[in-house]
């Protein structure tokens, strides 16, 4: 058996490569990725291995429009945000400083993250709510990180090769957090977006990804982490994915939604 897969073509990319898009020329289908971390506008000071000069700039009643001006061309957009409202920010609406997390010395408020979630994540709901879009979106709730014996900054790592038992991991409180305020933003933009015509659905990886701590990078998050020096001590993802493993089962259900959803 040959089994032969199409070269996609990349016919987009930003300056950071971080936003991308291919073209798959015999089936006549585009794919892009577009980076919006936190959905709404926000200046972000951090080099590639996530580390901070400074904090957040985040306009939480201005939407980035890297998203939004591309939103009414596609015809399939899975939408997700989360873990990066952790980091440190100062929050801005109607172009005013209101408020913070993890800002000391600044003489602002501490809001703390789930006050910017909520605002962000409702005002990004609505404009999907409201548009009158007649493609399929789909909200994907945040999926939980592996880390053992620490976290990513501190020597924690992901070694598991199997899926869990039933059981054997919960899922931590910061994870239930986050999805807490996703399920109810989606409750409340799902009834508006029926009213409106606009096909929006719950894409809920959550509890499938918590029994599945076998297909994160770990410590290849670089290219060949230990070409130089096999005991090197790496910075380990235990928070993202890879093919094949868990993320075929999204594609499953990703499929069967669209198909007989």
């Amino acid at each position: 058996m040959v089994l032969q897969v199409e070269q996609a073509v990349e016919v987009y990319h930003d300056e950071e490569y971080k936003s991308k898009r291919w073209h798959f020329p015999s089936h006549n289908f585009t794919m892009s990725n577009i980076w919006s971390p936190f959905l709404v506008k926000a200046a972000i000071f951090e080099d590639n291995n996530g580390v901070s000069s400074s904090e957040v700039q985040l306009q939480l009643d201005k939407l980035d429009t890297n998203w939004t001006n591309l939103y009414q061309s596609f015809d399939y957009m899975i939408i997700s945000t989360g873990k990066w409202f952790l980091k440190a920010a100062i929050y801005h609406e109607n172009d005013t400083e209101v408020g913070c997390h993890i800002c000391p010395g600044k003489n602002l408020t501490e809001k703390g993250f789930v006050f910017a979630y909520e605002k962000a994540l409702r005002y990004a709901m609505n404009f999907i709510a409201t548009s009158k879009h007649k493609g399929l979106i789909f909200f994907r709730t945040s999926t939980p990180d592996h880390f053992e014996n620490g976290e990513w900054h501190n020597g924690g790592n992901c070694t598991k090769t199997t899926p869990a038992k039933e059981g054997e991991i919960e899922l931590k409180d910061l994870n239930k957090i986050l999805r807490a305020v996703e399920l109810a933003e989606f409750e409340k933009a799902s009834v508006k977006a029926a009213e409106n015509g606009v096909n929006l659905k719950l894409l809920d990886f959550t509890n499938l990804l918590l029994s599945r701590p076998d297909g994160h990078p770990g410590p290849y998050r670089q290219f060949h982490p230990f070409a130089q020096d096999k005991n090197a001590k790496v910075q380990n993802d235990c928070l993202h994915w890879c093919l094949p493993g868990p993320i075929d089962y999204w594609n499953d259900v990703i499929m069967e939604m669209a198909v007989n959803g």
